[in-house]
Parts: structure tokens; sequence; C-alpha cells
């Protein structure tokens, strides 16, 4: 029974496409044309997909994690600048954790894991607050909830705040009209829902609201701002970048851009539905409201009947089938968390669900 390859059911870094891994495997200097000309293919296609406008936004590549994107960003505002961050999971507190570093969090607004951030959750805790910048996470990869950032937004607007989005985990899979929103930044990465791999990240900023980060930044290698300038001029990187990722990505990119992002994320929902309904009819019950779960991840309390259940035992019985599920991130020991991004087929979803639910049994 075990699967021909690995199926990585975890919201990244995911299952990859063999055109994918190919391209990884793929030699170039970081100084040479041809990949001066992938570099600059890849940021057009960020803004493609998504069908942002090039003339109001840019795409910012940074080396690292989606982390790097969230922190260039936070660090390179003005030092007049006050951030409120709204947190409903670890990477909403980790938002936090980079403004407490660069001395400009001016509120902390924390829900449960469980709390959807609402639109007049927002209202209410912003109307009468001085900050200048909003912060929170599109899609909460903690629980598997997300935040309405279509209706939360435009009230952001309403009160004159800059808007930073953490869109690691739904760029490219959930469709987010960053034109017609004019969110000031978002952050992506390059091994989610875009389904290359780790070593990425990239910044979709408001061109007019970048000007403010000239000369702001307190790092060297997160400049937001000289990042973006030398990437205008050369199409470079002021530092070596991660050629073979980008390389990956630019073919990614094309994938996607193939079928768009509505399809794929009608793909997600499909592939979460069939997670949902094979675990509760096997006694899980879900930790959120199906309304306000993302269709990226999901987390569920295992059956009552299950005892005894321990999930580093559990982790590695799967990796003997070729299956990667992580812990969840929220302390109860009773809660698996199952992703269903990446090259995965519905045949080897169902595959994977049959051995989870077998070696689940095996703790009774």
């Amino acid at each position: 029974m075990k699967l021909a390859r690995s199926i990585l059911l975890i919201p990244g870094p995911l299952t990859t496409s063999s055109k994918i891994k190919k391209a990884l495997t793929f030699d170039y200097s970081a100084r040479e044309p041809h990949f001066i000309t992938i570099i600059k293919s890849v940021r057009e296609k960020i803004l493609k997909v998504s069908h942002t406008n090039p003339n109001t936004f840019t795409t910012i590549l940074l080396q690292g994690s989606g982390t790097y994107g969230n922190e260039s960003i936070l660090s390179s505002l003005p030092d007049t600048s006050k951030v409120s961050v709204f947190s409903n999971g670890l990477y909403g507190d980790r938002l936090r954790d980079i403004c407490i570093r660069h001395n400009n969090l001016t509120k902390f607004n924390k829900l449960g894991y469980e709390d959807q951030i609402t639109p007049s959750y927002i209202e209410e805790s912003i109307k009468n607050c001085d900050s200048t910048h909003v912060a929170l996470v599109h899609n909460e990869t903690t629980s598997g909830i997300l935040n309405p950032i279509e209706d939360i937004v435009p009230i952001l607007k309403k009160y004159n705040k800059k808007v930073i989005i953490d869109a690691i985990s739904s760029y490219g899979g959930i469709p987010i009209d960053i034109n017609g929103l004019n969110i000031d930044y978002l952050v992506g990465s390059s091994n989610k829902c875009l389904h290359g791999y780790p070593g990425l990240s990239f910044v979709i900023a408001n061109k007019n609201t970048l000007e403010e980060c000239h000369g702001q930044s307190n790092t060297l290698s997160l400049d937001l701002y000289d990042q973006y300038k030398d990437l205008e001029s050369t199409n470079q990187f002021r530092f070596t970048p991660p050629v073979q990722i980008i390389n990956s990505l630019n073919e990614s990119l094309d994938e996607l851009i193939n079928i768009s992002i509505d399809k794929r994320y009608s793909n997600y929902y499909k592939l979460n539905q069939i997670i949902y309904t094979e675990l509760i009819n096997f006694g899980c019950k879900p930790y959120l409201n199906r309304d306000i779960n993302s269709p990226i991840v999901s987390t569920y309390y295992i059956p009552d009947y299950i005892h005894e259940f321990d999930f580093d035992t559990y982790s590695k019985r799967l990796k003997d089938y070729n299956i990667v599920l992580y812990p969840s991130p929220i302390d109860n020991p009773r809660l698996i968390r199952v992703g269903n991004i990446g090259d995965i087929s519905v045949e080897e979803l169902y595959c994977s669900l049959n051995i989870m639910k077998i070696e689940l049994l095996k703790f009774n």
C-alpha cells in the first residue's frame, strides 16, 4: 500500500510535479543574462497570475521564507509608523514579534485560534486607534481559519490605514483582488500555493506606498526599498539569490497561469471536502466551523473511540507509506491537521486517507 512518491499532507512545503522537479536541476550563474531574464519573468508572472496591475504594483523578490518578506516590510517602515496587528494564530503572533523587535507595535489584538477576524471586530478595534498600518494573516494555517480580507481591507482603508497582508499560505490558491482592495503590501512564498520549493519570499507592493520605505530600513539585507530599486534597475538581487528555486518557480508559475487561480482554488476545495467527508464519516470532529475553514488545511479531533493516541508514533507509521503529516501546532494531543495543497491527485488523496484511518485504528 506504500504510495509511489511522498505525499505531503501539510500546508507547505508540498508535493511537486515532475516538471517543477526537473527545473530544479538546472544550474545557472546568478549574474548570467539568461538567469536575469528568469528573475524578470518571475516578477512579472507573480503579478500576472492574479491580474494585478503592473503600473500600480510591483513584485519584490527576497531570499528566505515568507517570514523574511514580512520582516522586510515591517523593518523598512518609517520610524513614525505605528502598527496594529490582528492575530488568531501563530503566524499572526509572529507579526507581533517582528514589530516588537523593530519597536513599531502600537496595538496587538489577539483572538482564539477558532475565532475569525471579522470586519466588525476590526472596525471596533481601529476606529479610535492612532495606528498608521494594520497587519494580519489571510489564511492562518495554525488551525486552517480564513480571515475575510475582502471585507476587512475596505474598513481599514476607510480609516486611512495602510494594509499589510500575510498571504504566504493563500496567494496563488485563493483569489485575492489586489487591485480592487488596493492592498499596500502583500507577502507570498514560493513553496505554498504556487507549488514551488522553499527558499524565496516575495512582496507585492503598491508603488506609491513603497516610497515611504526609501532610506528607512534598519537592516541591510532586508531593506525592501533597496531590493526593489536594484531589481528595477538591473533585474538582479543585491546578494546571492536561490537560483534553482527561482528557476523552478518560473515553471510553477507557468503551470498556475495555464489553469488559473480560480481553478486551483476549486481543486483545493474539492480535495479539502474529500478530507472533511472521509474523516467526519470516520468519527472525527472538525476543530473549526466549516464556513470559516479555508480550502487549504483543516484540523480535526480524532474520534473518541481511539485510545492511547500518540502523534509521533502515528506520523512515523505514515512515513513508512510515504505520507507526511505534521503535528497540529495547537496544544491538544488529540488534534490532527491535514493539508491538501500541492501536486496531489484525488486517487492519491483517497489512498492516503484510507491509510491514515487504518493506522488510527491501531491505537485501539
